[in-house]
């Protein structure tokens, strides 16, 4: 096998899923992450994995980590609901934009959980308090880095997965940032048991709809799991707003306080039922955060070379579709078996990267048009 070193920038999920599958693979890897811990940033939100993400993390993970991962996954309890503020049933809602297998049973995670069942194992390959400052590309087919605190490295590739506001992409391929999409989505983590939310929305999955607007809620319950390797998690009501700014009243460039995300809640929603205004109440101070959503242009090929992205570094799209990390994991799996390839001497490493590339602007293009299509459909026009 070929001697290889990977450094991947960002443990992300998308990022600890590539060391897991570079790991499966027996692909020397060290992962650098800006933040000073795994839980310096709060992580407090479900995220759902679809069939593409679960099929990519089994490649990706061994059996018994995959098992842990579904294991702390939040139950799937009533099927979802499409309804209008008032909390009456309306025709409204499909999911025609999914990419994955019909019948396909989305499993929701807790983020945080998520990222500790892939830490496992791989702990040891991660640096943090690593802030990125400068990539430099050598000819002879190997890449520099260096650190905001004074270190520096070498690899044989260099992997950007250091998210939307990638400092690998805006060094190495700045063309490919995400425009920001004329819209905003405010994310909340509700305490479910409160009297006062309506029943209906605290038994599975709601998706409400309002003119140029939508709201998703989902109840979130889990059953212990990992056996004390995980961090205990209380069950929460999940729930995100998305609309486009002139709808809900947020400027550009004015959208990092919580004090201005509850004001445009306030704003918006004074006409609802009582019980879905209860979900913004019973949300605590600090587990609130509303976004810009940012919409990337098709990758386009960009020259060879030891420095390759994925997820939301190249790709980022609006969550309205669900799909951000799941092909996170899917161009995860993809560049870790290409890579896979170049350890064995079936190809070189140029090869497989390029061959993973192929793979990733084509999958990025029919997820991009799969989001604007799930958007168009989410806060695209009247109920």
């Amino acid at each position: 096998m070929q001697e290889f070193q990977v450094a991947i920038i960002g443990a992300g999920l998308g990022g600890l899923c590539l060391a897991q599958g570079l790991k499966k693979h027996g692909i020397a890897f060290a992962v650098f992450e800006r933040d000073a811990a795994l839980d310096s940033r709060s992580q407090g939100y479900r995220i759902r994995i679809n069939g593409d993400g679960q099929a990519a993390l089994r490649r990706c993970l061994p059996p018994e980590l995959y098992a842990l991962f579904e294991a702390s996954c939040a139950a799937e309890l009533n099927a979802p609901r499409a309804l209008d503020v008032q909390l009456n049933s309306v025709a409204r809602w499909n999911d025609a934009w999914r990419s994955e297998e019909p019948g396909a049973v989305d499993l929701k995670a807790h983020r945080h959980t998520l990222r500790e069942v892939l830490m496992c194992g791989i702990a040891e390959h991660v640096h943090f308090d690593k802030e990125l400052r400068g990539v430099v590309r050598h000819g002879g087919g190997s890449v520099s880095f260096d650190f905001a605190d004074g270190s520096a490295y070498r690899a044989d590739l260099l992997v950007g997965a250091d998210g939307s506001n990638s400092r690998v992409a805006a060094q190495c391929f700045p063309a490919m940032r995400g425009l920001d999409a004329d819209v905003v989505c405010i994310y909340g983590k509700a305490d479910g048991a409160s009297l006062a939310i309506a029943d209906e929305l605290r038994g599975g999955t709601s998706v409400v709809f309002d003119t140029r607007l939508a709201m998703v809620i989902d109840a979130m319950r889990f059953s212990p799991a990992g056996d004390g390797a995980l961090s205990p998690v209380e069950d929460y009501l999940y729930w995100a707003m998305i609309g486009s700014r002139e709808r809900l009243g947020i400027a550009a460039g004015t959208m990092s306080r919580e004090a201005d995300a509850r004001r445009c809640i306030a704003d918006v929603s004074g006409g609802w039922a009582p019980g879905l205004r209860a979900v913004f109440a019973a949300t605590p101070p600090g587990m609130l955060t509303m976004l810009p959503v940012r919409q990337s242009p098709p990758p386009q090929p960009w020259p060879p070379g030891r420095v390759t992205v994925l997820g939301d570094a190249v790709h980022t799209m609006s969550p309205a579709s669900g799909l951000g990390c799941n092909t996170a994991f899917l161009d995860a799996a993809s560049l870790a078996a290409q890579l896979a390839t170049a350890a064995g001497g079936a190809v070189t490493p140029d090869q497989a990267v390029a061959a993973y590339e192929r793979e990733m602007r084509e999958r990025a293009v029919a997820a991009l048009q799969a989001s604007a299509r799930g958007g168009a459909q989410l806060y695209g026009g009247d109920i």
